[in-house]
């Protein structure tokens, strides 16, 4: 078993689910996304090995905003590059598991 399967064994897809529905009602919404928002998005994207080409169409983010957060993310382990493609590490995935939690227990209140 991979590094990267194991991160999705232990990613409840509930909570994958929910970060994504989230993001659709906020975009639904008119809001713009905030910084944890576009994190959460390219790391639930690169759950499977992507190039930076289609993070930065299917993350709708120009090419110097995509930097910034790729560089970021792959400096604090959360994304890792092989053979020029991107893929979420175990850290990555509980980042994600977390910031489903966050956004769960805000929409309570």
């Amino acid at each position: 078993m991979t590094s990267n399967s194991i991160g999705m064994a232990k990613f409840n897809s509930h909570e994958l689910q929910f970060a994504l529905l989230k993001h659709e009602k906020n975009q639904i919404k008119g809001q713009r996304r905030g910084r944890l928002d576009i994190i959460a998005e390219i790391l639930l994207f690169c759950e499977q090995q992507k190039t930076k080409t289609s993070i930065m169409y299917n993350t709708n983010l120009n090419y110097g905003q995509l930097k910034v957060h790729m560089d970021s993310l792959i400096s604090q382990g959360l994304l890792v590059k092989k053979q020029n493609k991107y893929l979420t590490t175990d850290k990555g995935y509980r980042f994600l598991e977390l910031f489903a939690q966050l956004n769960d227990l805000l929409d309570k209140y």
